[in-house]
């Protein structure tokens, strides 16, 4: 009878562990993508005075 318990004990904890690595992926990933839009945002535009559109 035991071993039903030890079972939803061990089903439990694979469910935490999977929720709680999609929580660290989103939080990491959330984290990234400010860090590339804030990248984005420091950049300085690009000069089209420089370009040559042709002959």
């Amino acid at each position: 009878m035991l071993e039903h318990y030890f079972g939803l004990i061990e089903a439990l904890f694979v469910f935490g562990l999977a929720v709680a690595f999609y929580i660290w992926q989103m939080r990491d990933l959330k984290k990234e993508n400010a860090k590339a839009r804030k990248a984005e945002k420091d950049r300085p535009p690009e000069n089209s005075d420089n370009r040559s559109e042709g002959p």
